[in-house]
């Protein structure tokens, strides 16, 4: 029996084994059912547990804490890696992270032989002109060659290369592994802790202008997750901003939760909407729009939460770079073992990118194409409002701008200069509600994703470069865990598209075909 005021819950190892212990609860005094495999002695200790899965939980009274691992890319690595041509390179997975470092490799003039993937157990086809082999062939021929693992999970496939002999020093990790506390509010949460030690006065705020604006969009958030998103952004060190939430038409008790931290902090503006809308509606757009009224803006999802200082670091870098743009580091973190944890960059200091280098940034999607965990300059994203509201049709606008890398693609070519800070300042939440993990509009996002390719032509972004994007955004949908989609409910124009019909040939996009090649 473990320490009664630590609770483990549904941690995993690297294995994906659900781990659990059973514990009484000091705080509730109930104990918290779990299934533990194999010998219950081999699970002594919380040390043990924390051992072996690389997670642990904290519990006090309606608050937690969770310590997760998490491994993102790390472009300092791979920029040391691309000058040394001691040994041939390839790149084990064909998916976006390995087209990401085969294209970085190249721009410091390093090229790979090959791609391995387990797709080409089915037939032969390329990748960004290299061709892809199968783990078996690899094996045959992996003498003299250095593998470069490209997953974000890792740890199966460095497993299985050494079980089939490959030498450790001939395998590559060109990620960094970061230790982080994840704030955990459960939904039983209560906010009156936070309100009765908040110092602020109501009055006194209301004649403060603020300088930037934090926005949230939600709709049915879990409680907990919605209180731990507002205690974020209340409890930033830089306090001139100004908070709007939109409530999309919650049918839930969101609304009665904003209510109580506005009693209590004069920067939070409510918005609550009658019924559920696209984020593309006008009427939604036009409410965000008139209500940006500062120099900065920023979104936050009302299931993530920024650290107390991303305002005050993104705008002093903003300052400092005279950049349109920020964008921080961004943990995703798997709540309670959904999939894995990982994070977007590393380059041992910030940046500041202009001109050409910010584009293939964007191309490479180190400049991520996701809206949130990035400041902004209200200009910019006001102008990307205003082409949206420009569409001619409200199905087009739904269409084009459904998923945020169109959003993304606008605003990476029309700033001046973007800022990369590779402190981890922003948490997202993985689960299974998350956008990609529901029904939520996917058929649609394959015109976003064409019009991201057609918008980053006519701006003269080199073809090479403006297909290597795409491919990474059409491996992304294409690999989404959706059985039932067939190609009949994307649109016509976007399934014609040169790029989506070439990419329509990989293995992976069988499913849609009923396992049909060609």
């Amino acid at each position: 029996m473990i320490n009664a005021d630590k609770v483990i819950l549904q941690s995993e190892d690297m294995r994906r084994v659900y781990i659990n212990v059973l514990t009484e609860d000091a705080v509730h005094g109930k104990s918290i059912e779990a299934v533990i495999p194999g010998d219950l002695s081999f699970w002594k200790t919380e040390q043990k547990i924390e051992q072996v899965t690389g997670v642990s939980r904290v519990k006090y009274k309606d608050m937690c804490s969770t310590k997760i691992t998490a491994y993102g890319k790390d472009f300092s690595f791979l920029q040391t890696l691309a000058y040394d041509d001691s040994a041939k390179l390839c790149i084990y997975g064909c998916g976006v992270n390995g087209e990401i470092i085969c294209r970085y490799l190249k721009a410091f003039g390093r090229d790979i032989e090959y791609f391995v993937d387990r797709q080409a157990d089915s037939r032969e086809f390329t990748v960004l002109d290299k061709k892809v082999i199968s783990p078996d062939t690899f094996l045959s021929l992996a003498d003299g060659i250095r593998v470069i693992v490209s997953p974000d999970h890792q740890a199966p496939v460095i497993q299985y290369l050494t079980e089939k002999g490959i030498d450790e020093k001939n395998i590559i990790c060109p990620f960094r592994k970061v230790d982080k506390e994840i704030r955990i509010l459960e939904d039983n949460y209560e906010p009156k802790c936070y309100l009765k030690d908040s110092k602020r006065n109501r009055k006194e705020q209301a004649d403060v202008i603020p300088e930037a604006t934090i926005f949230t969009i939600l709709y049915n958030t879990p409680k907990g997750m919605l209180c731990r998103t507002i205690e974020s952004v209340l409890k930033q060190s830089f306090e001139n901003f100004t908070y709007l939430i939109i409530d999309n038409g919650s049918t839930d008790a969101s609304a009665d939760t904003i209510r109580q931290y506005m009693k209590i902090d004069a920067r939070i503006t409510y918005i609550r909407l009658e019924k559920n809308v696209p984020w593309t509606e006008k009427g939604l757009l036009t409410k965000l729009k008139d209500n940006i009224k500062t120099t900065y803006v920023a979104m936050v999802d009302s299931d993530d939460y920024y650290e107390p200082d991303f305002l005050e670091k993104t705008i002093n870098i903003s300052r400092a770079d005279a950049s349109d743009m920020v964008q921080v580091n961004t943990l995703t973190y798997a709540h309670e073992g959904f999939r894995y944890s990982y994070f977007t960059h590393y380059f041992g200091r910030n940046i500041c990118i202009e001109g050409d280098k910010k584009k293939n940034y964007f191309m490479l999607r180190i400049l991520c194409v996701p809206v949130w965990g990035k400041l902004y300059k209200s200009d910019l994203f006001k102008k990307l409002i205003d082409m949206m509201l420009d569409c001619e049709t409200e199905y087009d606008r739904d269409c084009n701008f459904c998923l945020d890398i169109s959003w993304m693609t606008y605003m990476a070519l029309a700033c001046n200069r973007a800022s990369l800070c590779d402190d981890l300042l922003h948490i997202r939440t993985w689960r299974p509600g998350s956008s990609e993990h529901s029904d939520n509009h996917s058929s649609k996002w394959l015109s976003s994703i064409v019009w991201s390719f057609e918008h980053l032509r006519k701006n003269d972004v080199e073809y090479e470069a403006a297909q290597v994007f795409e491919e990474a955004a059409l491996m992304w949908l294409f690999s989404l865990p959706r059985e039932e989609y067939s190609l009949s409910d994307f649109r016509k124009g976007d399934i014609d598209n040169k790029r989506v019909a070439d990419f329509l040939n990989r293995p992976v996009c069988d499913k849609y075909r009923g396992n049909q090649h060609g």
